[in-house]
């Protein structure tokens, strides 16, 4: 399997090289500094599992996977950073990511995921995962925006969500975007199987 490692910090490009090549199965096929020059590096190189950090100068790498998912939909990406936080989650997995590691998991944690992903199957840290499940979504929302998207996930349009929180259609219609900016989401349909999977049964 050939791994692209993308982070901006060389001590951890060396160290994974190290660990990482001492399962047969991986060959470390290069290294990258940011999301940039991961997008060219894949653009003339063959590479089945890409491990990238979040936060880098130039493009981070929540912006490089999803570019370089649509480029090349078979490359399998997994996180590997610091941060496991609800948003990075859930905006890496938004942005095609299969896998998010934490860099403080155990070397045979990482080889698993690695492995796991590339056979196809998504992988989050016991760590991440726990955060993830945990974090009430709607916390992120102000009081109003809540009550705007309890009734957007009921099915009311703007004219109606207006009249029922006696508020203008305007209004209710900025709100919707700025809830859809807050969660990472496209666009209505989405918001509304999102409050029902995370919120609705709480």
């Amino acid at each position: 399997m050939e791994i692209l490692i993308v982070d901006d910090d060389s001590l951890v490009i060396e160290s994974l090289e190290i660990l990482l090549s001492a399962d047969r199965t991986i060959r470390i096929a290069g290294s990258a500094a940011n999301g940039s020059e991961a997008i060219e590096f894949v653009r003339s190189h063959t590479i089945d599992v890409i491990l990238m950090d979040i936060r880098m100068p130039v493009m981070d790498g929540i912006q490089a996977t999803k570019q370089i998912k649509q480029i090349h939909p078979d490359i399998k990406v997994i996180m590997l950073t610091t941060y496991h936080d609800y948003r990075n989650i859930h905006r890496s997995l938004q942005a095609g990511a299969s896998g998010y590691l934490l860099k403080s998991d155990e070397t045979s944690s990482q080889i698993r995921t690695i492995k796991a992903v590339y056979e196809g199957l998504p992988v989050i840290s016991e760590v991440a995962l726990k955060e993830f499940s945990n974090t009430n979504i709607s916390a992120e929302l102000t009081r109003r925006e809540n009550e705007i998207l309890v009734n957007l996930a009921n099915g009311l349009s703007n004219k109606e969500i207006a009249e029922r929180l006696f508020i203008s259609e305007g209004t209710a219609r900025n709100t919707i975007s700025t809830i859809l900016d807050k969660l990472q989401l496209r666009d209505r349909t989405q918001l509304a199987i999102y409050y029902r999977q995370n919120i609705g049964d709480r």
